[in-house]
């Protein structure tokens, strides 16, 4: 059975780790983006009948599931990248037999797919809910304006603890759009009670500011998505509870050392270079470094919120969750 297509020799570790998940992918579709073989597809109704949501899984079949990782996928909603990048890095964990590897899909319609498409993705059925390829970043409602992005995760997590009873403790880590998306769930979030939750942020294009930023060269720099300013009406909290959230939260950052300035692999191109993106910093890492600074200095959690900078990394999911960094921020002690 092959288990995973990589490039070059699959580390003997992940071999083992993935020989004990259930193989349920087609063939086909473990072939392309490096899907791991033994992704397993889950659906379940939202609520708000809203439609149908879909995940997929790596779960050990002889163990326990205790923990779980969940990785969001970027904007070209490349899940089966972001999942092969998630097993190497469990590959690693001793207590790997024990945790399960969720990937979401925030799937779009077939006019959108082709802007934010990778190989071995499933086309959007009929009762699917349906975002477009943005709008879910910071938690936008579905085309139909029945649920926020934010409340199908928190769903999500609901039919995780379903699925898995003995679930306790949950990671949510995104990287780049995922990284957005998970920075902003942090602030308003409402997963269902009996877990608990902690967050890895990484190599996201841009940050959500609490406090307003000077405005003088850019009008709209403390506005959502970027600040607290002009939040809108379907998010459920206010501006001192998402504060609040966020300042509790057990939250890693993470930056690739070289996701900075135009060459191979920093995807400058698709970079938000809008103004209120571009007063964050001139970089994935400029504006990561900014960020810490200012969680650091201005929110003051009680528990800090580590940056780890990943040496030898671009703008790269299979160079940053693997690494010695990666992990430790994955999969804490």
């Amino acid at each position: 059975m092959r288990l995973l297509r990589t490039v070059g020799k699959t580390l003997s570790r992940l071999m083992v780790l993935l020989a004990c998940w259930l193989p349920v992918v087609p063939q086909a579709l473990a072939a392309s983006q490096a899907w791991p073989a033994s992704a397993r597809e889950h659906t379940f109704a939202l609520a708000e009948n809203a439609g149908n949501f879909h995940y997929f899984t790596l779960a050990p079949a002889g163990g326990k599931v205790t923990r779980a990782l969940i990785v969001l996928h970027g904007h070209p909603r490349d899940v089966g990248n972001t999942l092969t990048a998630a097993a190497q890095a469990a590959s690693n964990t001793p207590d790997a037999q024990n945790i399960a590897i969720v990937a979401p899909l925030f799937q779009v319609s077939s006019t959108d797919a082709s802007h934010c498409h990778s190989d071995g993705l499933p086309e959007a059925l009929p009762d699917d809910a349906l975002w477009n390829c943005h709008s879910w970043l910071d938690g936008g409602k579905d085309n139909a304006g029945n649920l926020s992005a934010f409340s199908a995760l928190d769903e999500t997590i609901g039919d995780l603890k379903q699925r898995w009873p003995a679930l306790s403790e949950i990671t949510v880590a995104g990287f780049s759009a995922g990284g957005q998306f998970v920075q902003h769930y942090i602030a308003f979030s409402h997963p269902p009670a009996g877990v608990t939750l902690r967050y890895v942020v990484a190599d996201p294009g841009s940050w959500l500011y609490f406090d307003a930023l000077n405005a003088d060269a850019c009008p709209a720099v403390s506005d959502y998505k970027y600040g607290m300013h002009n939040l809108p009406a379907w998010l459920p909290d206010n501006p001192i509870k998402a504060r609040d959230r966020y300042r509790s939260a057990e939250v890693r950052y993470l930056e690739g050392s070289d996701d900075r300035g135009k060459g191979k692999g920093r995807y400058w191109r698709i970079l938000d270079k809008s103004c209120a993106a571009m007063a964050q910093g001139a970089s994935r890492l400029e504006r990561g470094e900014n960020y810490a600074r200012y969680d650091r200095d201005v929110l003051k959690p009680a528990r800090p919120h580590t940056l780890a900078i990943v040496a030898g990394c671009a703008h790269d999911v299979r160079c940053v969750f693997p690494s010695a960094e990666g992990r430790q921020a994955l999969f804490k002690p």
